[in-house]
Formats: C-alpha cells, sequence, structure tokens
C-alpha cells in the first residue's frame, strides 16, 4: 500500500512540474515589455507576458497611473542607439527582450548619471532581442 501511495504521489509530482518551465529555460526565452519610462538609459519596463509576471513588482506609479508586473534596468549603449533612430522617446514601445544572469558592461558606454525617479528597486539586466519565437 506505502508503494502504491508514493507512487502516485511521484507520478502526480511529475505532471505537474512537466508543464512549468525551469528558471534556466526562462531566462533563455524572448518576451514582450513595454518601456514605461526612460532617462539617460535607465527604464522602466513592463512586462507584458503573463509567463514572466512573477519577474516584476507590482504598485508601481506614473503619472497618476498604477503599474504592475515592473521593473528597472539599463540599457545598453547599443540597444538605446538602434531605439533612438526609431522614435524620439522610448516611452510607450513595446519590444522584445531577454533576461541576462548579469549585467554585460560596455567600457567604451558613456551617459548621464540621471536615472527614473520613484523607479522600482527591483532590477533586472536584459537584452533587446530582435525576434521572439
Amino acid at each position: 500500500m506505502k508503494k502504491i501511495i508514493v507512487s502516485a504521489l511521484t507520478c502526480l509530482t511529475l505532471i505537474l512540474t512537466g508543464c512549468e518551465k525551469t528558471e534556466e529555460e526562462l531566462l533563455q526565452q524572448c518576451f514582450k515589455v513595454k518601456i514605461l519610462d526612460e532617462v539617460c538609459g535607465t527604464a522602466v519596463m513592463q512586462i507584458q507576458d503573463e509567463a514572466y509576471y512573477k519577474y516584476g513588482v507590482n504598485g508601481y506609479q506614473l503619472d497618476g497611473v498604477t503599474y504592475d508586473h515592473v521593473f528597472s534596468t539599463e540599457i545598453s549603449c547599443t540597444d538605446l542607439s538602434k531605439f533612438q533612430t526609431l522614435a524620439p522617446s522610448l516611452r510607450g514601445l513595446v519590444v522584445n527582450i531577454k533576461i541576462l544572469k548579469q549585467k554585460e558592461y560596455d567600457p567604451a558606454c558613456v551617459r548621464c548619471a540621471a536615472i527614473v525617479p520613484n523607479a522600482p528597486a527591483k532590477w533586472i539586466p536584459v537584452k533587446f532581442s530582435e525576434k521572439c519565437n
């Protein structure tokens, strides 16, 4: 009887976890975010993909509106120059990103020291991606 119960619990665990993506798999995936605010390469982004909501925080206030599933990040100089050719302001752009394990430093990148005021404390290093699969 104990073997049957243990086997049933093991099968149930495998079934329930078999459909969930691991943290490592999520980090390798591309997903959409909306840039809510940006100053000198620092940005506040809102996660648009429900599978990634857990990476953001809730309750960010901007212009009298409350946003959930948000985080702060820094846009690389390379990505920043690409996007500045598309639009004069990054606010409102929906883009594809990947979460990085750590920030990629560019010693040739020079930018002002300003940051988005009242930005969420949750900081996630990201890299822009052309397309999501």
